[in-house]
């Protein structure tokens, strides 16, 4: 039977849509006070937005009559018209922010508009009108918004911990932040300055307010026009490109919004110059005649969908390129041609020879007793290493030890320069190394060999819940934004526990002043590290990372951030180690990732090939 929901159960199905953390009410406010012409806007938050969100700007102001309008349902003084929906340019024109908020929480409008002597104080909760009375306050709008959810226990519990709900409202003062760099914004939390932001003189300035002046270096110039699009603003140096996958904002027209697919567009044009699972920074403006883009597509407003989209992606990755390009960032030689092949993954050329090692004891590769250089050193004497051809077919081989073969002793001094006896040890750029054999070439994956000898380790120290820390000779300081420094240091006993010291300095600084063993601890590298750990963090189930499901995944991640430090530094005693450490592993033929970390090139393979 059908039946008209009543309006407090049709407000709340809104206000789902609308309001879905305190940042949301912080995002919707924001943008209604730039709507009336603020000049300067303040952000005041107690308990991450539980407890109070309150937005003070100098904007219009409004009348008593709208101050009582405003809380129903489709007020909006945006559009009159069909036709309007098609030119729109300001932030709040569906008239659905403040009843949405009024049907979570308790909200106090107080307002006065420009020119008049006093303002009005309108109170709304979830149940409806409360009251309206005449008040002095300077001009403009003064909005408190109290006990969020209060009335909704499901939903309030499914909100995250203070420190991440924070983390989303820093997210959203930042895009609006971004977004216009002529007005002033403040935000404050618990009575403590997070952001003062001064009006700007241009967009890198605000930018470097909102991440930390050490962005300046990284920030690259980008401008283009034409008959469909306008776009302008800056992308990263591809040198500078981050484990994790902030820094990236899409503004058109002045809305931030989020796209997918430009994103690609953005990343072809990077192809070649970052490593994968590496991301560029890129504050990128479209300006675009309203009519060509949909901004009314999602409840939130921040997807969009554009008439050219396909045009807009083109010209997109071409001025991405030319900007790289043009900083002499886009190496001259032919990537599909000249780079070095990937020896493991080819099949066409060298069938794979998967290794097995039975017999070996894998449980003395967690030990954490130090190697020892010189003749006492354990290492591999590759003449043993000899393919089984009664347990193969055509192409593949498995290798046996000899039964006396004893696993290396621990990972301490793991890559440690040591005066380490054995065969030639060929460079092969900076991935791979290879080691001759009686039967062929044994080529190894640098990279995947030590994220598999890494992988065993961290998964062997999250087990015990004995983590090995490593000092850095001179501690780093970095400089964070408000909100990756509130991801780091939300917990000093989870930084404990995954091997890392880390302390605060104040002012959003960290002191860096150990890592897990097998870190690298040149500055850049901590610098990296510490980027790839706040990338973990911002993934909220790394909080339960201790439980028995999560922890495989957080040493595979943790054994990934290590091994990409110090290809290209990579000694020939410590190849030789490396070779050691990987037949000591539980599965040294595959990396935690699935690929594979060696293959051997017989002498026949060679001879069919020369």
């Amino acid at each position: 039977m059908l039946q008209i929901l009543p309006p407090k159960i049709s407000n709340l199905i809104a206000a789902g849509e609308v309001v879905q953390r305190p940042a949301s009410v912080v995002k919707e406010l924001m943008e209604n006070a730039i709507d009336a012409d603020a000049h300067n806007i303040t952000v005041i938050i107690e308990d991450a937005g539980k407890t109070l969100i309150r937005i003070i700007d100098d904007g219009c102001g409004m009348s008593a009559d709208d101050a009582k309008l405003c809380f129903q349902r489709h007020a909006t003084s945006k559009i009159a018209s069909a036709e309007d929906l098609e030119s729109i340019l300001t932030y709040g024109f569906r008239g659905e922010a403040l009843p949405s908020i009024a049907a979570v929480a308790e909200v106090t409008l107080k307002t006065r508009k420009r020119g008049e002597p006093t303002g009005t104080e309108t109170i709304f909760s979830p149940s409806g009108y409360i009251s309206q009375q005449e008040t002095a306050m300077p001009e403009g709008t003064d909005i408190s918004v109290s006990h969020i959810f209060y009335t909704i226990p499901a939903r309030r519990k499914f909100l995250k911990s203070d420190n991440a709900e924070f983390r989303h409202i820093i997210a959203e003062f930042s895009k609006v932040a971004l977004s216009r760099f002529d007005i002033g914004l403040r935000l404050i939390h618990n009575g403590k300055d997070i952001y003062n932001l001064k009006k700007a003189n241009n967009l890198k300035q605000r930018i470097l307010e909102i991440e930390g002046r050490d962005m300046a270096k990284e920030l690259i110039d980008l401008e283009t026009s034409n008959p469909i699009v306008t776009i302008n603003g800056f992308v990263g140096n591809p040198e500078d490109a981050r484990k994790s996958s902030g820094n990236q904002y899409f503004f058109v027209n002045g809305r931030y919004f989020r796209s997918s697919y430009l994103h690609k567009a953005v990343m072809k044009g990077y192809e070649h110059l970052i490593a994968d699972g590496t991301y560029p920074s890129y504050y990128l403006y479209i300006s675009i005649a309203p009519e060509s883009v949909d901004v009314n597509i999602h409840p939130a407003k921040t997807e969009v969908k554009f008439e050219n989209e396909s045009e807009i992606f083109e010209i997109l990755t071409a001025v991405v390129r030319e900007s790289l390009g043009r900083h002499s960032l886009i190496p001259t030689i032919d990537f599909e041609h000249d780079l070095m092949p990937d020896w493991s993954a080819s099949k066409q050329h060298f069938p794979s020879y998967i290794t097995s090692v039975p017999g070996n004891n894998p449980g003395n590769c967690h030990d954490s007793g130090r190697i020892q250089s010189g003749a006492s050193a354990q290492h591999i004497d590759y003449k043993f290493l000899e393919p089984d051809h009664h347990n193969t077919g055509h192409h593949h081989a498995s290798f046996r030890f000899p039964s006396d073969r004893q696993s290396v002793d621990g990972y301490t001094a793991l890559f440690e320069d040591n005066a380490l006896q054995g065969p030639a040890i060929l460079r092969i750029g900076t991935r791979y190394i290879a080691t001759p054999m009686r039967s062929g070439l044994l080529v190894v994956d640098i990279h995947r060999a030590k994220e598999r000898i890494y992988y065993e380790r961290y998964l062997r120290s999250l087990d015990d819940a004995q983590p090995i820390t490593q000092e850095v000779l001179f501690p780093v300081q970095i400089d964070l934004s408000p909100e990756k420094y509130s991801i780091l240091m939300e917990d000093g006993q989870r930084l404990a526990t995954l091997g890392f010291d880390i302390l605060s300095v104040g002012g959003g600084s960290v002191s860096v002043h150990g890592l897990p063993e097998g870190y690298s601890t040149d500055e850049e590298d901590v610098r990296g590290a510490i980027d790839s750990l706040i990338a973990m963090f911002m993934d909220e189930t790394s909080h339960d990372f201790l439980k028995a499901d999560k922890r495989d995944k957080m040493a595979r991640r943790m054994a990934l951030s290590a091994a990409s430090c110090q290809l290209d530094r990579f000694s020939n005693e410590q190849a030789r180690l490396l070779v050691d450490s990987l037949f000591a592993c539980m599965e040294p033929e595959i990396s935690p990732s699935g690929h594979r970390c060696m293959t051997m090139i017989t002498e026949d393979e060679l001879e069919k090939r020369l």
